[in-house]
């Protein structure tokens, strides 16, 4: 395999998260010797940044080098549900085709959400059409 090939496998498990040299051999496929002497590479070129003794990141210049813009295990959200409802904080649980997340929001972050929401809905579609998807979000079940 190419080093720009073992580079860019290491740059996909970095873009799901931190992770050690233990995690990227895992996930990676790659032996421990290759997987630190990418990570150095890459760090050296500022696609990663060590974040803590033994821990990496993928910095925004490192998701720039990706092909596409998210994960390879990224999925498609098929329902969502409030777990957790106090009066500040909301925990929700997205199911999608490959996986869940979950989230807490509050008032500052449920804004935020909201408005990346819109912002990507309003490429194709109308004003109303996003409103009214935007108050469907919160009640699939």
């Amino acid at each position: 395999m190419s080093d720009k090939g073992t580079q860019e496998r290491v740059l996909q498990v970095l873009a799901h998260g931190r992770s050690n040299v233990h995690h990227v051999c895992q996930r990676s496929g790659l032996n421990n010797k290759a997987a630190r002497e990418t990570l150095a590479k890459l760090c050296a070129t500022g696609l990663v940044t060590e974040v803590d003794r033994g821990l990496y990141a993928i910095t925004s210049a490192g998701l720039d080098q990706l092909d596409h813009e998210y994960p390879s295990e990224a999925g498609f959200l098929n329902t969502t549900e409030v777990i957790h409802d106090s009066p500040t904080i909301k925990t929700l649980r997205l199911r999608g085709d490959r996986g869940l997340v979950e989230l807490q929001v509050d008032d500052e972050s449920v804004q935020v959400l909201a408005d990346a929401l819109h912002d990507i809905l309003s490429e194709t579609h109308t004003e109303s059409e996003i409103v009214e998807l935007l108050k469907q979000f919160g009640k699939q079940e």
